[in-house]
């Protein structure tokens, strides 16, 4: 039983260390406060579940089903990464020269409502960086497994969902934080997080367009 889970840690260890910078529960955690500044504790944890939840589903969703549903629209992983780091860079460009939301601020319920997929799950959350490597890591179990029910891809599963409960408790008390960095803290902090949306999107969308072009050379 011991040998069985060794073996399968390196897997897990691939899958946290390759999800755990992309979905960045930290840094993502300071992008969305804003939206839920206004809430108490109970709403506050609901929404956050949400989230939680919707990312848990694409991303089953990406690892089981993401490489077959590309590969029948006929759709690349670099040209996912393309589209996606467009949207990423747009989304963090809007982030950054919005106006700033400050906790006095009231964001309504059904802003917060219309907003729970999009930006907050995707991309935000889980993005087509997150996606991609979903499916990678996919590819890589099965080219040792053809089984989709096998140990590795269990761990992969895992793995995914140790870094969404991380994601869980950082977005539920970073409203806590910003609260002590003050207001001029918090924006200054939410205008570096924004930046750096901004950044890995340009970054996705050089990676995925070296690929395509590697690819058509």
């Amino acid at each position: 039983m011991s040998s069985d889970l060794s073996s399968l840690l390196p897997t897990f260890l691939l899958g946290f260390s390759s999800l755990f910078p992309l979905i960045n529960p930290i840094g993502t955690a300071f992008i969305i406060q804003p939206y839920f500044s206004s809430l108490d504790d109970a709403s506050r944890r609901r929404h956050v579940l949400r989230i939680v939840v919707i990312c848990l589903v694409m991303g089953l969703v990406a690892l089981h089903l993401g490489s077959f549903v590309l590969k029948l629209m006929g759709v690349s992983i670099p040209a996912t990464q393309t589209a996606g780091g467009i949207v990423i860079a747009v989304l963090g460009f809007n982030l950054l020269n919005s106006t700033a939301t400050s906790d006095t601020d009231v964001v309504s319920d059904s802003k917060i409502e219309g907003s729970i997929f999009y930006p907050l799950s995707f991309p935000l959350t889980l993005g087509p960086g997150g996606i991609s490597t979903l499916i990678a890591l996919s590819a890589h179990v099965h080219s040792e497994t053809n089984n989709w029910l096998s140990p590795k891809m269990t761990a992969i599963t895992m793995s995914l969902l140790v870094v969404l409960v991380i994601a869980y408790f950082c977005f539920f008390n970073a409203s806590r934080l910003v609260r002590k960095l003050g207001p001029n803290g918090s924006q200054v902090v939410n205008r570096m997080m924004s930046f750096l949306v901004f950044c890995i999107g340009i970054q996705m969308t050089f990676t995925g367009v070296m690929a395509l072009i590697k690819a058509a050379t």
